[in-house]
């Protein structure tokens, strides 16, 4: 078990939980793959600037060009496609049976951990993962139809998957500052791409000032779930990792209850009590506890 991956993977949550809650209120606000372009760029400028502050720019200087090749790779597989079609796919509705089919992105996860990377879950991790899945399945509700636009779901959330298996694989050679940076720059240069093919390009000057001050808010929170989440990859399986990511859904609900008024049904709460414990399994909080109330002990002697 490493600690530092799972207290990774656990402010990687807490990023995600927030950035979904603010990137439902902006992304209504404009394009949606303009404001994700802008959002991955702005994540980009902010791991840029810190790559300089830091003097990290070797990291790039000492890759090979497989590694380059892998790298554009995780940003075609995780950085632009699956947001088109995540978007494509959520606007043709089918909300629900999109969003359980997003939410299980773990499942995926786990397999191409298990064939790719030889990775062999823990029967804790397996339990857990499978207590998520029921947790899922109960904050179901509408219409559960699969269409077009949950083939198209279901497309972005394998590939966001394959990503994640990539990137574990990639870190073992490439530092975490230089993959984030080069998933956001090659992301963004295939959607700035996709948007100019489609002759789209006019939606950037649209963007509203209120879209451009949130976009503030969701860039720092995608740069900061970038920092924590891959560090988080380069400890745990991919699995675990995205077991524990799950939590992230908790910190959204909270917030949607806290500034939106969204009340939580006796199902959904139950659905989220079986996601934490799922969530807290494989983050072995029992086992953490443990450690760190027997520690003052080991201080003293």
């Amino acid at each position: 078990m490493s600690e530092k991956g799972i207290a990774f993977a656990i402010m990687a949550a807490i990023a995600s939980g927030i950035s979904v809650f603010f990137n439902g209120v902006a992304v209504g606000l404009s394009d949606p793959i303009a404001y994700t372009l802008l959002k991955n760029a702005g994540a980009f400028a902010l791991i840029g600037a810190l790559v300089l502050a830091l003097g990290e720019t070797r990291h790039f200087r000492n890759l090979s060009r497989k590694q380059w090749g892998m790298l554009a790779l995780i940003g075609v597989i995780g950085g632009s496609v699956p947001f088109m079609m995540f978007f494509w796919g959520l606007k043709l509705g089918g909300a629900a049976a999109s969003s359980f089919i997003f939410r299980s992105l773990f499942v995926f996860a786990g397999v191409f951990g298990y064939f790719l990377l030889r990775e062999r879950p823990e029967p804790r991790d397996v339990a857990a993962g499978f207590l998520i899945l029921i947790g899922n399945a109960l904050l179901i509700s509408g219409d559960m139809a699969f269409g077009t636009g949950q083939l198209l779901v279901l497309g972005a959330t394998v590939l966001w998957a394959l990503e994640y298996t990539v990137s574990r694989k990639a870190l073992s050679g490439i530092h975490p500052r230089a993959l984030m940076a080069s998933r956001m720059f090659f992301g963004s240069l295939l959607l700035l791409s996709f948007m100019g093919a489609t002759g789209s390009l006019g939606a950037l000057g649209a963007i509203s000032t209120a879209a451009l001050c949130w976009l503030a808010v969701t860039s720092l929170m995608l740069g900061l779930f970038l920092m924590a989440w891959y560090n988080a990859l380069r400890h745990l399986p991919v699995m675990k990792a995205s077991c524990i990511l799950a939590l992230g859904g908790i910190v959204t609900a909270c917030l949607n209850a806290a500034f939106l008024g969204k009340a939580v049904t006796p199902a959904e709460g139950l659905g989220f009590l079986m996601i934490l414990v799922g969530g807290a399994a494989a983050a072995q909080a029992l086992q953490l506890a443990g450690q760190m109330l027997r520690a003052p002990s080991y201080a003293r002697a």
